[in-house]
This record gives C-alpha cells, sequence and structure tokens, in this order.
C-alpha cells in the first residue's frame, strides 16, 4: 500500500436466494456503495462453482476502486444453518448448497474474514441498520414470498439462539398445517383460487386487487388475518418495537395491513397498544446485501 494513499475499507454482502444472487459493498457506516448485477442460479451444479463466480465478483467490485479495501465477506443463505453458521443444512430450494459447507468453500477465495448467517436474518438486519427499522432497539422482520421467513435484531445484534434456529417460525403449527402454508404466494393463489374458481398467479391477483376485484381483495385479506396470528405469538414473547415486512407479497402491504393489524391489535397489551410500529421495507434487494456486509465487524 502506498505511503499517503488513504484506502476506503469495504465489506462485501452476499445474499443467496433460490433463483438469483445478489452481491454488494459498504462503507463502514453500513451505506451500499454498489451493487452487481443479479446473477442466476441456474448456472451453476456445484456449490463449488458457486462460490467461484461470487469471489470472482467481488474481488472485481473492490478491484474497480483503488481506494477500497476488502475487510470482509458476510453471506445471507437459507436457512437453517449449523450451530456455528458455517454449513448450510436444509434448504431444497438451493440443492447445491444442502449439507454444504459454505464458510469453508469461500473462505478459500480469500485470505479476509467470511461469516454467514440465514438469508432472514441478515434482511432484517439491513433493515435496522439503513431502512424501515433504523433507530429501533428491537426489530422484528419477516419475508413473504415462497416461504415465509423471521428474524430478531437487538441493539444491532441478530438473535440467533443456542442452535442457530432462532425465530425459524414459518414452520410453527398453526390450523392445519404450518404458518407457512398459510402465509405463502401458494396460500395466496390458494385462496384466491377458492374464491373465485379460477387459478392466478400472485402477481395477477396483485394486478387484479389494484383493479379493484373482491376476489383478489379477500385473499389478500386473508392472507393478512394470517401473518397477523402468527405475529400475535411474536409480540407476546419479544415485543419489538417495529415489524418490517419484505419479500416479494410486499408488494400488497396496502391489501393486507388492515386485516393484518386488526388481529394484531386485539391481542396487545395496553403498554404496546398504538406503540408497535408495522412497516414495509425499505431497501429492497440492498437489505440482505446490506446486513450480510454488516456481519463484518
Amino acid at each position: 500500500m502506498n505511503k499517503g494513499v488513504v484506502k476506503i475499507q469495504v465489506r462485501a454482502g452476499v445474499d443467496i436466494g433460490g433463483t438469483k444472487i445478489r452481491i454488494g459493498l459498504i462503507d463502514d457506516q453500513g451505506q451500499l456503495l454498489g451493487l452487481a448485477e443479479k446473477i442466476s442460479m441456474k448456472q451453476f451444479s456445484s456449490g463449488d462453482e458457486l462460490m467461484a463466480v461470487i469471489a470472482k465478483t467481488i474481488k472485481s467490485m473492490v478491484a474497480d476502486s483503488p481506494d477500497y479495501f476488502l475487510r470482509g465477506v458476510g453471506v445471507g443463505a437459507p436457512g437453517p444453518l449449523d450451530d456455528k453458521h458455517e454449513k448450510v443444512m436444509e434448504t431444497p430450494n438451493t440443492p447445491i448448497i444442502q449439507n454444504y459447507p459454505l464458510v469453508e468453500r469461500l473462505q478459500q477465495h480469500f485470505d479476509v474474514p467470511v461469516k454467514m448467517n440465514n438469508d432472514a436474518n441478515v434482511f432484517v438486519l439491513g433493515e435496522a441498520i439503513a431502512g424501515a427499522g433504523r433507530g429501533e432497539a428491537y426489530v422484528y422482520g419477516i419475508t413473504l414470498g415462497t416461504g415465509y421467513g423471521h428474524g430478531f435484531v437487538w441493539d444491532g445484534k441478530i438473535l440467533s439462539g443456542a442452535h442457530g434456529t432462532a425465530t425459524e417460525y414459518g414452520l410453527a403449527p398453526y390450523n392445519e398445517g404450518t404458518f407457512e402454508d398459510y402465509v405463502s404466494g401458494s396460500a395466496l393463489e390458494r385462496s384466491y383460487a377458492r374464491l373465485s374458481g379460477k387459478n392466478q398467479s400472485g402477481v395477477q391477483i396483485f394486478e387484479l386487487a389494484k383493479a379493484g376485484n373482491a376476489h383478489a381483495l379477500t385473499a389478500w385479506s386473508l392472507l393478512g388475518r394470517s401473518i397477523g396470528h402468527s405475529l400475535v405469538y411474536v409480540n407476546h414473547l419479544l415485543d419489538p418495537g417495529i415489524i418490517v415486512i419484505g419479500g416479494s407479497l410486499a408488494a400488497g402491504f396496502d391489501f393486507f395491513i388492515t386485516s393484518l393489524r386488526e388481529v394484531v391489535d386485539s391481542h396487545l397489551f395496553e403498554n404496546q397498544r398504538n406503540r408497535l410500529r408495522i412497516e414495509p421495507a425499505e431497501l429492497g434487494d440492498a437489505a440482505p446485501v446490506i446486513g450480510a456486509a454488516s456481519l463484518i465487524t
């Protein structure tokens, strides 16, 4: 390193999803410096191939600026993870990294620390640092999409639990199945089909609701009620100051928030009433990237 040249220490964040990977860099204040183009998961036949491309992308992003110095790499991956957050365990939606020692394999490409946490956890951490939850000490977050992810950040730190699986709440029992069976894109589609007799995608049901379609609006409202029932237990157990809602289904926030709040508010304690905030996520794809990068301290 040349004398007199002040390097900007950056941290890389990697968000591994079922269909795509997002990679970005943040500075020491948690501000996003740049996002790489989305990388499709379809092109990879193994976890090692994926790690090589992730490493190449990060190194290229750092090399693009002569002022950048990489401090470490943080990864958000589908869970559950092992106790030490080094290995991905059961993840049927991303089979190439199922039972995969991700931290060890990615670390082979770097001489800086590599850390990992659950993808929902890093989403919440990102929103707590730079999004809808900034300024709040107790931030709970959920992701609505193919599945139902949860995470809790307390004073800037992720609550992981004794075995690394705290807040893996989507699979908790509810009605005839689990909460994820009633709070997901497929649940929304089933509700609409039952009400209308027609099969439509989540995007189509969103557009129908925007146009005022009664069946679509009811389907979104039923989704909100199921979300609300799950969050009643969360509120009693963890008492968050804010609940941040992200994921693809968060686009329908205005269609489900009323029924969600009706359920939640009816079960709040008096000192929680009118104080619990429930807000849509602000950062979009950047939230889990910022959160993952922030695992490097």
